[in-house]
């Protein structure tokens, strides 16, 4: 005879959340960290220039999204609802839109710079209340910091002559 149901308890919704964040939050770090070792290592399986087209604008599009986060988390305050939050949530898309237009190495300073900002713009708001998730300041901490060393280890192999 089949069981119908599962006898494992399940996880309460919050608990899904929070693992689901991980997973998805961990699963996007590997287009950079696949970048990263590509043009690090001077993988020849993909052109050069292409390569660092393409991890630019993932970088562009995370750091756009994060804004969105805020966006969505300022709607959400419950004590201090402030138009002045909605307007900076924009900025992260704004600089993104600019630093995908520099060369390397610059842009790939710019967006560790940029990811830095965001990181710490976040887990500030998380510490002062404004973001009522406390699990997330981890979440961020740790994707901030694998994302900036992939943008700081790409600034420096893009910083060197192309032999071809």
């Amino acid at each position: 005879m089949q069981k119908e149901f599962d006898d494992r308890p399940r996880r309460p919704r919050s608990e899904q959340m929070v693992r689901a964040a991980w997973i998805l939050g961990l699963g996007g770090l590997i287009p950079f960290v696949a970048g990263t070792f590509l043009i690090v290592t001077n993988n020849e399986t993909v052109d050069p220039t292409t390569l660092w087209f393409a991890v630019s604008a993932y970088a562009a599009v995370i750091l756009s999204f994060l804004g969105g986060i805020r966006w969505g988390a300022a709607l959400n305050e419950t004590a201090r609802r402030s138009p002045t939050t909605l307007a900076l949530s924009v900025l992260p898309s704004i600089a993104a839109w600019v630093i995908v237009l520099l060369p390397a190495p610059w842009s790939f300073v710019g967006f560790a710079v940029a990811f830095t900002v965001q990181g710490v713009w976040d887990v500030t708001a998380i510490r002062e209340g404004r973001i009522e998730t406390p699990w997330f300041a981890k979440l961020r901490v740790v994707l901030t910091v694998v994302v900036v060393l992939c943008m700081v280890a790409v600034s420096v192999a893009t910083n060197q002559p192309l032999a071809f």
